[in-house]
C-alpha cells in the first residue's frame, strides 16, 4: 500500500512503531504485495490503497473509491481477493532484511542524474522509514557496519541504529502509484550502475522518537 508522511515517529526495537505490523493476508500465508516471490503474492491495484490507525491504533485501509476497511471486515475479499484479510504480524514477520531502512537525499538526486531526469527520484519509489538530508551521494553506504545517532526527540537518549547493508532494490521501484507513474528506468538504471542497490538497512540499538529536522551522527 501507498507510505505515509510523518513529522515524528517512535522507534522501538522491531522498527518505527506500527511499521508493516498489519498486512494482507492470503490463505496460504502469503503477503499482498505488487509482486510474486515466496513470500508474496501480487494484488493488481493495491498501491491505490491507503494505510493508516485510528485514535485507538486499529488500521483503516482506504480504498480508491473511498471505502474504509477495518480487520474482519467482509468486504476486504471482495476487493482484494478471495481468502484474503487484514492480519496483525504473527511467527513469520512482515519486514524483510531489517527493521529500518532510509536514504540520503544527495542519493535521490544522484539517482535523478543516472535516468536522465532534473529532478531527484521521487522517495515514494523506495519506500524509506528514513531520509537524512546528505550532500554527497551514496554517503549512508559508508555508514555500514557502524552506528548512527540521531538528535534527541524527546528527553530521553536519543535514537541510535547499527547500520547493516546496501539495499538490493527489486520491481516495486518500477510501478506506478497514485501521483507516480510506472517507470521500469529506476530498476534497469540501478541494475546497471548501482548493483542494483540504493539506501542502507538498519537494526534500531536504543530505541527514542525521532522527529523531522533531527540532527545525524555516523560513527
Amino acid at each position: 500500500m501507498l507510505g505515509m508522511d510523518h513529522e515524528r515517529l517512535v522507534f522501538d526495537t522491531r522498527g518505527a512503531v506500527g511499521d508493516r505490523l498489519w498486512a494482507v493476508r492470503h490463505a496460504d500465508g502469503k503477503l499482498g504485495s505488487g509482486k510474486n516471490s515466496r513470500r508474496f503474492r501480487r494484488i493488481p491495484g493495491l498501491l491505490e490503497y491507503r494505510a493508516a490507525y485510528d485514535d485507538d491504533g486499529i488500521p483503516v485501509v482506504t480504498a480508491p473509491d473511498g471505502t474504509t476497511l477495518r480487520p474482519g471486515d467482509p468486504r476486504i475479499p471482495e476487493l482484494l481477493g478471495e481468502g484474503t484479510e487484514l492480519a496483525r504480524e504473527g511467527e513469520v514477520g512482515h519486514q524483510d532484511a531489517a527493521g529500518v531502512s532510509l536514504v540520503g537525499t544527495a542519493s535521490l538526486r544522484a539517482l535523478g542524474e543516472l535516468l536522465g531526469d532534473a529532478d531527484p527520484v521521487d522517495v515514494r519509489r523506495l519506500r524509506k522509514n528514513i531520509v537524512v538530508e546528505t550532500d554527497e551521494p551514496w554517503i549512508e553506504e559508508s555508514w555500514v557496519g557502524g552506528e548512527i545517532t540521531f538528535g534527541a526527540a524527546g528527553t530521553g537518549d536519543p535514537l541510535r541504529l547499527r547500520v547493516g547493508k546496501r539495499i538490493k532494490r527489486c520491481v516495486m521501484t518500477t510501478q506506478a502509484q497514485l501521483e507516480l507513474p510506472a517507470d521500469s528506468r529506476v530498476l534497469k538504471t540501478l541494475t546497471a550502475d548501482r548493483d542494483m542497490c540504493v539506501g542502507v538497512y538498519a537494526e534500531v540499538v536504543t530505541p527514542a522518537p525521532l522527529a523531522l529536522g533531527a540532527t545525524v551522527v555516523a560513527r
